[in-house]
Parts: C-alpha cells; sequence; structure tokens
C-alpha cells in the first residue's frame, strides 16, 4: 500500500493509479503485444519489493549494464517500441510504463511504502523513490534511537532497540 506523510506527522493511504488513463493505454499495448509478459514483470516487481526495503523503478529492471534492462522488463520496451516510431520515444514511453506499473505493484502490496519523487537528470520526468515504512523508515529510526539511548547510558534501552530494528528488518530477508 501506498502512503504519504500529512503535515500533521501522521501518514494516510494513497489509492488512486497514477496517471491511470495513461497506464491502461500502456497494458492494453503490451497485452497485445505479449499477453503474458504482464504477468511476468508484475511478478519480478512483487519478489524485488518482498527483500528491499528501499527501490526505484530503475534499481528493479535495470542491469546495471548501461540502459538494459531484465528480459522480463525488456518486453515493455519491445511492445511501445511497435507503437512509436521513433526509438528514443519508445524506450522514454517505456521507462515511464516501468514506473507506472511498480507505482501499481506497490499501491496493491501489503507493506506500507512512503514515497518520494525527485527530478530526473537531464529530462522533465520524475524519479519516485520507495521506503518501506517499517523495515526502512522505523526501523533507521530505532537505530537513531538507540544512539541517543547509549549516548545517555542506557545500554539496554538501546539493545531493545536495535532488536526491534532488526526485526522490523528482517521481514525483507530473503531465506
Amino acid at each position: 500500500m501506498l502512503v504519504r506523510f500529512t503535515i500533521e506527522g501522521g501518514c494516510i493511504q494513497v489509492n488512486e493509479q497514477a496517471r491511470e488513463d495513461m497506464f491502461e493505454q500502456y497494458l492494453a499495448m503490451l497485452r497485445r503485444f505479449d499477453p503474458a509478459a504482464e504477468g511476468r514483470a508484475r511478478s519480478s516487481i512483487q519478489n524485488y519489493l518482498a527483500g528491499h526495503t528501499e527501490f526505484t523503478a530503475a534499481r528493479i529492471a535495470c542491469t546495471g549494464n548501461g540502459d538494459e534492462w531484465y528480459d522480463e522488463f525488456e518486453t515493455l520496451y519491445s511492445a511501445l517500441e511497435g507503437e512509436f516510431t521513433d526509438p528514443e520515444t519508445a524506450h522514454e514511453e517505456a521507462g515511464k510504463f516501468l514506473g507506472l506499473l511498480v507505482w501499481s505493484e506497490a499501491r496493491n502490496s501489503p507493506e506500507r511504502w512512503h514515497f518520494t519523487k525527485y527530478p530526473k537528470l537531464d529530462t522533465d520526468l520524475l524519479v519516485t523513490n520507495y521506503f518501506a515504512m517499517d523495515g526502512h523508515i522505523c526501523a533507521n529510526a530505532r537505530l537513531r534511537q538507540a544512539e541517543n539511548a547509549r549516548r545517555h547510558g542506557d545500554g539496554a534501552r538501546a539493545l531493545d532497540l536495535e532488536a526491534a530494528a532488526e526485526a522490523l528488518r528482517a521481514r525483507f530477508r530473503r531465506n
């Protein structure tokens, strides 16, 4: 589930699919190209989310070798390549599609994901960074509390807080 912080310090659930009309158009193009591709991409995203406390769409899909994507995501580009005559436009649109697909999976995840958006360098696009509320944000807050407890001479409290942080993070480790 996607959540965002409120000005009062709480968080509220985000139920909307970002750019829903565009997302549905991309999904229709992909389904025409390869009906099984959506399931493969969604499954891969879900597996990544289950093992990480923070992510971006690029971290999920990119191999680390330039602009190369893993096979299950390359199909997104291939589907749009047939729809857009310019390969550069198809690549940019595939990146948007990937971002919307990741948003969809984070929104439907049982984990609470907080997100922030930052401008992507050299383009007018935004990059969305996602952070697990429990496994990242709350765990890091407990670690900072442990540091403070230790500085104030409360080693037992520090150990309890560190154990709590570890328990939150452990849910994201693959066996």
